[in-house]
């Protein structure tokens, strides 16, 4: 999908950095760059060209301060450091700190202007000097932090985010602190136990790095500490400041945003093909389902416009005369009857199994990545999007590498892969390795089986599911690539017992169906084939799985009856908020005292939904609804009706209620449904902005509104 967003960034929120006291990788800002003046001979630094005339110098050897002052002012930095054999100076301004992380949740950093020896002689009188300590000192300090979080056991190891790196520490068997640079690059047999992201850690890395100082003898308001980081965007300094309890990073060479290569005649000739596997190859592999999908497309089409009519012309203006009545404060729908409601409506698809919910990249993919590194016998990824971005890659080459071992196959949306990897992340750094075609660069030298799924009809795979050995399932909104890593708020569930294996035969059934001749091979599949039993646990309880395929809207119905029966509460946070018939039932329940409340991302991925979203949170906003604006990129998709949690890949609009397949989990088990309520809906309601008026909108609006219902 393409990248793009859904208010404008004034209305939304712009995070103040946390600060902490440890760097631990290579940093990135974005700034202009002059050319560096230096003293002492030449050395071995690169000039880099930047921008017009301007140059930066990258240095070869990491930076090592030897002087430096503090500005009368408060906010300049003068630093006089030794890289490549000679000296040079520099000087920050604090005032233009920079934060490139798309929700400004990583570190800020300071870039150092290049300066001279004249400008660092004359600079302003009262400028104190700062302490200065060594690289040696920073790395005890870090070792210090880690030692805090890595467990005391060997072979146990947690993993440290820090903006777009990752540090996987963990014990040897004698009991000392090992570092690996990368997940994809740890030890196999050594478990992840945890994955902190540092910049959350400020109190912990405050409070270390005072009495790290107080354990030296040093009682100075402000100490300098050389990284011993180089290469680019490095953070090769950072201040304690113990007056305000602030750490300064400070960055020599400006953050350059790198770029997707693509090529208008290759990008012409891979739509080409998709479309022809779609719809001519695709017609004679699979003709019954081939035909079939397009009639079902066109009655849903017509029937959803017709519908979606007569709800904005007649049933929302009747509703506007109804009462508002205040909040429910009963319980909610009785769970048990829910629960039986939907085994008889949709037949039995409860597995027993336990859900771990894992929020964001720094939760899911460290996770993933283990699970890959330690599977016995088959690794399964379905996902609609499989970038070709620096981060897409190294799960790419973990794959091939584990194709040697064991079987490994990949299937994948061809339309949604092809059109994501013609856009640019929004953090990719300048030089960032990229792939010209993912399905080639997993297939090149392994045993890894890809499998590119076909769209006739507009139709597309959804799902987003990866099962290891049948045993360990994730599912959730998640696809593979520098977004969902690095950028973007989003979810994906743990899963194991019985229902993992569901998911796994989900998979499989996938799987046959997009095989050559897949309506004789689907069809024998189900017929010699059982999903494994994997045996009971204690603590398991049922999860229930939903789908969206052809004839069956089972998402859809589920919810459209959750919101009818639900009592109490309706919280829901989803990015593309299309489907007028949702909206209107969401609508009726709040007239009934229901308390709905809806979390919508300030930016989006899609221009037109953007403007669908306005207009659905005013409409719900006048119909008594609370909204949230998330600050930044929300790729969520969840729901709770009273105490029955809906989540998993499916949007709320057309394409993922009726047109794609999806995969959804049903849950009611009350520990897991208070844990997605406080550690999702509560935490994002409480990072958000709440519409107290209508946002602002047009005809344009109303237009695209229209437009996206059928999307």
């Amino acid at each position: 999908m393409p990248r793009g967003r859904l208010f404008s960034r004034s209305t939304g929120y712009c995070g103040s950095a946390v600060r902490v006291a440890v760097t631990l990788v290579i940093a990135i800002t974005g700034a202009c760059a002059r050319q560096v003046e230096h003293s002492g001979p030449p050395g071995p630094s690169a000039q880099i060209p930047a921008s017009g005339e301007d140059q930066i110098i990258r240095h070869v050897s990491f930076p090592i301060a030897r002087e430096a002052f503090w500005g009368a002012d408060g906010n300049t930095i003068f630093i006089r450091y030794e890289a490549d054999g000679r000296f040079f100076f520099a000087m920050a301004d604090r005032l233009h700190e920079q934060n490139v992380s798309p929700h400004g949740q990583w570190e800020s950093v300071v870039y150092a202007q290049p300066s001279d020896a004249q400008a660092f002689a004359k600079r302003q009188p009262a400028a104190r000097p700062l302490s200065i300590l060594g690289v040696q000192y920073y790395r005890e300090f870090v070792l210090r932090v880690a030692d805090r979080l890595v467990p005391p056991e060997p072979e146990a190891g947690v993993l440290l985010n820090r903006a777009d790196k990752e540090f996987f520490f963990y014990r040897d068997q004698a009991g000392s602190l090992q570092l690996v640079t990368g997940m994809v690059n740890k030890p196999a047999k050594v478990p992840l136990i945890a994955s902190y992201r540092i910049e959350t850690l400020s109190d912990l890395v405050a409070g270390e790095a005072d009495a790290y100082l107080m354990d030296l003898g040093i009682e100075d308001d402000r100490v300098l500490i050389s990284t011993g980081e180089s290469g680019p965007y490095a953070r090769p300094f950072a201040i304690f400041d113990r007056t305000s309890g602030q750490r300064i990073f400070i960055s020599l060479e400006p953050f350059r945003f790198g770029t997707v290569e693509t090529n208008i005649v290759e990008q012409t000739g891979k739509t080409a093909w998709n479309v022809g596997r779609s719809y001519w190859w695709d017609f004679w592999n699979r003709p019954v389902s081939h035909i079939s999908r397009g009639v079902i497309f066109a009655l849903d089409t017509v029937r959803d416009a017709g519908r979606d009519v007569t709800i904005r012309l007649l049933q929302f203006p009747e509703l506007d005369d109804d009462p508002i009545l205040p909040l429910e404060q009963g319980p909610g729908m009785d769970i048990a009857a829910w629960e039986r409601f939907l085994d008889e409506t949709f037949g039995e698809q409860t597995y027993a199994g336990q859900a771990q919910i894992l929020i964001d990249g720094d939760q899911f993919f460290p996770r993933l990545i283990d699970s890959i590194q330690n599977a016995d016998r088959s690794i399964k990824i379905r996902t609609y999007i499989f970038d070709n971005d620096d981060f897409a890659l190294g799960i790419a080459d973990l794959l091939r590498q584990r194709s040697a071992d064991l079987k490994v196959q990949v299937m994948l949306d061809s339309l949604g892969t092809q059109f994501a990897q013609t856009e640019s992340p929004a953090t990719l750094p300048e030089g960032a390795e990229t792939a010209a075609a993912i399905m080639h660069h997993l297939e090149l030298g392994s045993k890894v089986n890809v499998r590119p799924l076909t769209n006739p009809w507009l139709t597309g795979d959804h799902s987003k599911s990866m099962t290891i050995d049948g045993r360990v399932a994730y599912v959730g909104g998640m696809n593979i690539g520098r977004e969902y890593r690095w950028e973007w708020h989003d979810l994906m569930v743990k899963l194991t017992g019985r229902v993992a294996a569901a998911v796994d035969y989900e998979f499989d059934k996938t799987w046959a169906h997009a095989t050559m001749a897949g309506d004789l091979v689907y069809p024998a599949f189900l017929a010699t084939s059982e999903m494994d039993q994997l045996p009971l646990r204690e603590g398991d309880y049922p999860i229930r799985i939903l789908t969206t395929l052809p004839m069956e809207s089972q998402i859809l119905r589920a919810q459209i009856h959750a919101i009818r029966r639900a009592k109490s509460a309706i919280w829901v946070e989803n990015a593309y908020f299309s489907s007028t018939r949702v909206l209107f039932e969401l609508a009726k329940a709040r007239h009934r005292g229901v308390d709905v409340r809806v979390i919508l991302p300030v930016e989006g991925d899609n221009g037109i939904m953007d403007k669908n979203n306005v207009q659905a949170a005013n409409t719900l906003l006048k119909h008594g609804a609370r909204v949230f604006i998330y600050p930044g990129m929300s790729h969520v998709k969840a729901a709770i009706y009273d105490d029955w949690a809906c989540l998993g890949s499916a949007n709320f609009d057309k394409l993922s209620f009726r047109v794609n397949k999806e995969l959804n989990l049903g849950i009611s088990h009350a520990g897991f449904v208070d844990r997605l309520r406080e550690e999702v809906f509560e935490a994002d309601m409480a990072r958000s902005l709440e519409l107290t008026e209508p946002l602002p909108e047009d005809f344009s609006h109303t237009l695209a509104s229209i437009f996206a219902s059928q999307l």
